[in-house]
């Protein structure tokens, strides 16, 4: 299928990318000037409101990322309104860009504030907030049945030491995507494989190793073999360690000697770096440049997010599969997740309310609108088998992430201490990449993570 062909595919689907870009939902206004922006859901007439509504009267604020109409401003707007109708809750929504709604989240909920009462939560910060007190506990608000309604990997996520701290939107996945194009004209067929029968991750590489020698053997046309959407982030490349059956961390939340320094750790980064010595994985290129590559046709094989069809700008035919597992780790096969959650400020006076927000926009009618209007995928068990059936009329690929995300979901480092995590990891990936001894990097790596995380112990 040609990307103009693909597009057509995409109905429900055309706004995925710019909330994925770094696999929690980068809106397309990260990079804009610190700027808000508020929608008021009131503009519903107020003969909409009746005796049914259980909380008709009652004000909560919400505040998110996202500015503008291409982002959770505008599409949400009509979530909200129907909301108020339903429940009488009315909804001041103030909205920031990606990296500003971090220091709004940190300064107003560090001094006490009870000016919101629901925040917009990236995953990889639940843990941190709930240990700071910013979180209410929302064990009380769900039942056990609401909470297996999700993915095991997406509940997991919003919980920190047993409790349930945030909310799940939606998540992301990963799938093998490849240039049909490039590998015809190269004479590679991909070979057929399934969720229970994946093609290996050296049997890629050996694939990529060809097409390279057959279609760029001097390095001419600056083709890459394969690689990773979002090179050098622990977003992506933990799905290395994680395929050899690595964890991200201790089970303690903090405890990284012997876990990202075992074997799994040194063996799948070793491998990797050969790629890179190779030439089949790429160097010099950031997670912001290489994508480019795959959606300009310059790429055969890529690991990326189901939002990739929207980037293409080659007309280049483009396949997909389950993602890749090692040789010897079939069933270990692991897939990076997690996006954007929910939680409820601690300190707010309408807790119950925001609540009911809560679980509106995460199981309720809300969710289903909000998948509708911006194609992401879903954490609910049920809408991702209704995904997965025979007579869907979801596209394929969305088919596969629906099955990644319920079978190999590998849910990101939970602690607290994830911003000084990711950031020592992500440079620590680089560094191999460009030819550090991996043992070295990765003990090194231990002893910064571990001075970074005493002052959370």
């Amino acid at each position: 299928m040609k990307f103009i062909k693909l597009t057509a595919l995409l109905v429900t689907t055309t706004l995925l990318v710019s909330l994925y870009l770094t696999g929690c939902g980068n809106s397309s206004s990260e990079n804009e000037s610190t700027a808000d922006a508020t929608i008021d859901s009131t503009e519903t007439s107020e003969s909409d409101a009746n005796s049914k509504q259980p909380y008709a009267g009652v004000t909560i604020n919400w505040i998110s990322q996202g500015v503008g109409d291409s982002g959770w401003e505008g599409l949400t707007k009509p979530i909200l309104e129907e909301f108020e109708k339903e429940t009488g809750i009315h909804v001041n929504a103030e909205f920031y860009s990606f990296n500003d709604l971090f220091e709004v989240i940190e300064t107003k909920s560090a001094s006490g504030t009870t000016d919101f009462d629901v925040m917009s939560v990236d995953v990889t910060y639940v843990s941190k907030y709930g240990s700071s007190g910013y979180l209410e506990p929302l064990d009380s608000f769900f039942t056990e049945e609401e909470k297996k309604e999700w993915t095991d990997a997406a509940y997991s996520a919003g919980c920190w030491e047993d409790i349930m701290y945030a909310a799940p939107e939606n998540t992301s996945t990963q799938i093998l995507w490849y240039n049909k194009t490039l590998l015809d004209e190269a004479g590679i067929t991909v070979p057929e494989n399934d969720g229970e029968n994946r093609l290996t991750y050296e049997q890629i590489a050996e694939l990529a190793k060809q097409g390279l020698e057959k279609l760029d053997p001097d390095g001419s046309k600056g083709l890459i073999g394969f690689d990773f959407q979002q090179v050098s982030r622990v977003y992506q490349m933990n799905m290395l360690p994680n395929s050899m059956g690595g964890a991200n961390i201790g089970e303690d939340g903090f405890s990284v000697d012997g876990v990202i320094n075992s074997d799994a750790w040194i063996n799948s980064v070793t491998w990797y770096q050969n790629l890179v010595k190779e030439g089949i994985a790429s160097q010099g290129y950031d997670a912001d440049q290489l994508p480019e590559y795959f959606y300009a046709g310059k790429m055969l094989f890529m690991v990326g997010g189901t939002w990739t069809p929207t980037s293409m700008t080659s007309e280049d035919e483009i396949g997909y599969t389950y993602a890749p597992c090692f040789e010897g780790y079939e069933d270990k096969a692991a897939t990076s997740t997690g996006s954007w959650y929910f939680g409820v400020n601690s300190n707010s006076k309408q807790k119950e309310a925001a609540a009911e927000f809560i679980k509106y926009f995460t199981l309720g009618e809300g969710n289903d609108m909000w998948l509708e209007i911006n194609g992401d995928m879903p954490c609910r068990v049920e809408k991702l088998e209704e995904i997965m059936a025979d007579d869907s009329d979801y596209a394929g690929y969305l088919k596969i992430g629906a099955y990644e995300a319920q079978n190999s979901a590998v849910a990101r480092a939970v602690t607290p201490a994830f911003g000084e995590y990711s950031t020592i990891l992500d440079l620590t990936w680089e560094d191999v990449r460009n030819g550090a001894d991996v043992k070295e990097a990765l003990d090194s790596a231990v002893s910064k993570i571990n001075a970074a995380t005493a002052a959370y112990k």
